[in-house]
């Protein structure tokens, strides 16, 4: 059985999802001397028990370098695959699987609009007034840290179907707006380690558009309450092959990791 997770805001939270103070958590990442993510001391140890009876795969949106820096990963628990930057890097064995690459920036050149074009297009909308700063990433994708407050939604909106229709996709996560090329995606990377491993049982968790094509790829799909996934279906409970945590914040990642685990039990019976 393979677990791939999305990481922030699905098993890491920063500070703002600490509400519970008697709740005990570990800092698992530091930035320039700052905490920013967290998991409960529960998460841990069931994620822990995960990657002993699952193969657990962290899929991420976040770069190499960001990946890196989440202690538990480097130090205690260190999953055999990784995958990164939306799916455009697959590290096997801590070394980036260049048969992989390939495919992904072949498949960028054949099927996406080329990069120069959708920055052109998307500067025909952004200005200071509400874009903070923009970013490419391992040239695999671009995003702009937004003030959503001042974001003009009508433009945007139209401005995704626009991306829609050059093969890319557009999400907006918290302060961050991606422009990701759909060659890139979590879903292909993760079914090509499915194939390396031989295994079909897959389950896989996330909250935000980027996920959506893992998790409609995965025999079981778990959301937590929060999130653009949660904010589109806006359902509670299980829908189809989507299970929507009750817990919030930090705690659904506890919640997420026991229904892996149930599921992992009910697998184990049935053979």
């Amino acid at each position: 059985m393979i677990f791939a997770s999305d990481l922030d805001q699905t098993l890491l939270y920063g500070k703002r999802f600490l509400t519970d103070e008697m709740q005990s958590f570990q800092v698992v990442e530091v930035l320039e001397g700052e905490p920013i993510s967290h998991m409960s001391d529960r998460a841990i140890e069931l994620l822990h028990e995960v990657h002993q009876k699952s193969l657990f795969i962290p899929v991420t949106t976040r770069t190499i370098e960001q990946y890196q820096r989440i202690l538990i990963f480097q130090n205690e628990l260190l999953p055999r695959y990784a995958i990164t930057s939306n799916g455009g890097n697959v590290i096997r064995d801590g070394r980036i699987d260049e048969q992989w690459s390939r495919q992904v920036h072949s498949r960028m050149v054949n099927e996406c609009a080329p990069f120069p074009d959708m920055l052109a297009g998307f500067a025909q909308i952004s200005n200071d007034s509400w874009v903070i700063r923009e970013r490419m990433a391992e040239d695999l994708f671009f995003y702009s840290i937004i003030d959503r407050e001042k974001m003009p939604v009508d433009e945007l909106r139209d401005f995704e179907r626009w991306v829609a229709q050059q093969n890319w996709s557009m999400s907006i996560q918290g302060r961050k707006l991606y422009l990701v090329p759909q060659a890139v995606n979590k879903r292909d990377a993760t079914l090509y380690v499915c194939e390396l491993e031989q295994d079909e049982q897959l389950i896989a968790a996330g909250d935000s558009l980027l996920d959506l094509p893992l998790l409609e790829a995965a025999q079981l799909a778990i959301v937590p309450p929060h999130g653009e996934i949660y904010q589109i279906r806006n359902h509670g409970g299980a829908v189809g092959n989507f299970h929507f945590t009750q817990a919030s914040g930090i705690s659904a990642a506890e919640e997420i990791l026991q229904t892996v685990l149930s599921w992992y039990h009910q697998l184990v019976k049935a053979t």
